[in-house]
């Protein structure tokens, strides 16, 4: 199979986005060729499969030139029969936009998406793929016959528990991702600062910063509340972290504080239970993830308190208990979120529409 992969980015050191250089050469050991066609080009190292074309965001391409550089490249491919099938990553535009391309030339339009947000863009894509592929059943809330649950695409081989022998790590608790509301990292603040109280004060990493300018006042507010509860001195900030050194920060940590209300399967936390690290969120999502373990695991949205006591419990935990419950977090993700057994998943899903036999 031939597959175009449409695509936000593609810049293996993003913070946000640089798993994707990963899927993409995923499926590409799956596929005879890959087309790369992301809106945004950085640092990367494809195999001979694969050739990017990118949209030019990264020269300057705003607006109507963007949608002049889609129309060149996805026309393209489309009119000189290139492609078998195109796969829209996370942004459901870019299959309306590709559909006039595509479909009266039947090569069948595929869209990942994984949110909560059910928008224009979404409902006017999903007649138009054949599938829509998503990670979890609360990842794609718009009724569809067409919804597949594939499970997340986690690259194990990179988020893996550290070697025997590592050094323990430097920081109670981390907390990765961008410093927004829809993160809600004051709730974890307010947490920190009740067991601050309680004589059980905890040493913070914090990685990220904010996507939107609207939000840097946001950032403001939860850096002055964290002086205003004396602990200024417990959070280290560390920015944006390229995505190829996210394990490092995972691993100097003991735990990890996901508070955010997305509602989508956060690949954050997965990519944590993967290195062996035990979370604590309020994402709904994970509730069938974490199965007997959600009690531990879990706490409702913007329930300090009920944060501060599970934050607590999980340390009074054994060392034992800790790296127990780790492994089989760990086995978990392996076995419905690995990026190995996703790949293979949607390459089948999509040949079988693309190449009938």
């Amino acid at each position: 199979m031939r597959l175009l992969i449409l695509t936000q980015k593609l810049d293996r050191e993003d913070p946000i986005l640089g798993f994707a250089h990963g899927w993409i050469e995923a499926l590409a050991r799956r596929v005879e060729r890959v087309i790369a066609a992301p809106l945004f080009l950085g640092a990367h190292a494809l195999p001979p499969n694969v050739e990017v074309r990118s949209l030019g965001k990264e020269r300057g391409a705003r607006g109507l030139s963007l949608l002049a550089s889609f129309a060149r490249v996805v026309g393209g491919a489309c009119r000189e029969r290139e492609v078998d099938a195109i796969l829209a990553h996370m942004v459901p535009r870019y299959a309306v936009y590709a559909a006039p391309f595509a479909l009266p030339r039947r090569i069948p339009l595929f869209l990942w998406y994984t949110h909560k947000g059910v928008d224009w863009s979404l409902r006017l894509a999903e007649p138009l793929v054949t599938k829509a592929f998503t990670a979890s059943a609360q990842s794609f809330r718009l009724p569809s016959k067409k919804k597949v649950v594939t499970g997340h695409g986690i690259d194990t081989r990179l988020f893996q528990p550290p070697l025997a022998g590592a050094p323990p790590p430097g920081h109670d608790l981390a907390l990765i991702g961008r410093i927004a509301p829809a993160k809600d990292p004051l709730v974890l603040v307010e947490a920190l600062g009740l067991l601050a109280r309680r004589g059980r004060a905890l040493s913070v990493l914090v990685a990220g910063g904010t996507l939107l300018q609207r939000h840097d006042a946001y950032q403001r507010r939860v850096e002055e509340r964290i002086a205003e509860l004396g602990l200024a001195e417990r959070f280290t900030f560390l920015g944006p972290v390229p995505h190829p050194r996210v394990r490092e920060v995972f691993l100097d940590a003991t735990y990890l504080a996901a508070p955010s209300l997305t509602g989508s399967l956060d690949k954050t936390v997965l990519e944590a239970m993967a290195c062996g690290r035990l979370t604590l969120t309020c994402n709904e999502s994970f509730r069938e993830v974490f199965g007997e373990l959600a009690p531990l695991l879990m706490f409702e949205r913007g329930d300090a308190q009920g944060l501060a006591e599970r934050l607590a419990r999980l340390l009074d935990l054994p060392a034992e208990e800790r790296s127990r419950l780790g492994r089989e977090l760990r086995a978990r993700v392996r076995r419905d979120h690995d990026l190995e057994r996703l790949a293979e998943r949607l390459v089948a899903e999509m040949s079988a529409a693309a190449c009938p036999r």
